[in-house]
């Protein structure tokens, strides 16, 4: 399943979706009210080179011993300063001292300027990192030098161009909090349609797998009931049909047995082709309606030509 066939499943299964994004976005609400926001300063520092230079020795004069750092330079002592100052040690340094420890030491690219970016709970709380960290630079940059004992105007010095006492409140840590929320009940909203539509289409799978099968019983039910249904029986001719009109009756009554079918005379009257009687008529039809005992209507009807005198003699 793709982003866009969850989409469609999303709009198809709104009454699913709609209450959990209602309620995502009540928690969000109600986590960016009780949560608090942060005050933000900036601060910025630079190293300064030393205000003299080392003299160089005569010729063939050893070189006196002098501050290795400034053959190393500015900014890569501000690169060492930035990863002592960001330690775990400085910052209980600067706790200590009434700050925070949330700060960031970047530096700006090849330069000896190091920026420090500060969030706290409270304003004072801030004013007091931003202070704490610009003199925990300034500390650590004098004692890297102190082992070498500089001259004076021999060493690296600091100094502060932005001290950083204007501190504004910020919520980018409420939007942060909201858009985590939002974030996960968007997956629980996907979650919870998913399983929704997969418990639906199994309940309307059972549901017609069970109207399959009551309908398949119905016919194999009824398929039953018509095998075992006794058929019934071919109605059977009794006594001879092609006879003579005149005294049909007592033949009849002679010759079929007493219990096999029921004979019944309609009419034995000759009549024409179309259904007139006519006597003398050389064209006679007999009528025989036999019917079953054991069968509801099952009628034979026989039709037959009554022959006359005339065509024995011819």
């Amino acid at each position: 399943m793709d982003l866009l066939d969850l989409l469609k499943l999303v709009v198809r299964r709104w009454y699913v979706a709609v209450p959990v994004v209602i309620l995502t976005l009540a928690a969000a609400v109600a986590l960016g009210s009780s949560i608090q926001p942060e005050y933000k300063t900036t601060a910025t520092v630079i190293l300064v080179p030393p205000t003299t230079s080392v003299s160089t020795p005569a010729n063939g004069a050893t070189p006196a011993p002098g501050n290795p750092w400034l053959r190393i330079g500015e900014t890569q002592m501000a690169q060492a300063v930035q990863i002592a100052a960001s330690s775990g040690e400085a910052r209980q340094k600067v706790v200590a001292a009434g700050g925070d420890s949330a700060y960031e030491i970047t530096l700006v690219t090849r330069s000896s300027i190091m920026s420090v970016e500060i969030s706290s709970e409270t304003s004072a709380k801030a004013l007091a990192t931003v202070e704490a960290v610009t003199k925990l630079i300034s500390d650590e940059v004098k004692a890297r030098q102190a082992e070498y004992k500089p001259k004076a105007g021999e060493e690296i010095s600091t100094q502060v161009l932005d001290p950083g006492l204007n501190v504004t409140p910020s919520r980018s840590n409420v939007l942060r909090a909201q858009i985590v929320v939002l974030a996960v009940g968007l997956l629980l909203m996907a979650a919870a349609v998913v399983a929704y539509d997969a418990i639906a289409r199994r309940r309307l799978t059972k549901q017609v797998n069970a109207r399959a099968g009551i309908r398949g019983n119905a016919t194999a039910g009824s398929a039953a009931v018509e095998q075992r249904r006794p058929q019934p029986p071919l109605a059977k001719q009794v006594g001879p049909v092609n006879r003579p009109v005149a005294g049909r009756d007592a033949d009849v009554e002679a010759d079929e047995p007493a219990d096999a079918t029921q004979i019944i005379r309609i009419n034995s009257t000759p009549v024409t082709a179309n259904g007139h009687a006519a006597s003398g008529s050389p064209q006679q039809v007999s009528a025989d309606f036999v019917r079953a005992p054991e069968t509801d209507d099952t009628i034979l009807l026989t039709a037959v030509r009554t022959p006359r005198p005339d065509d024995d003699q011819q």
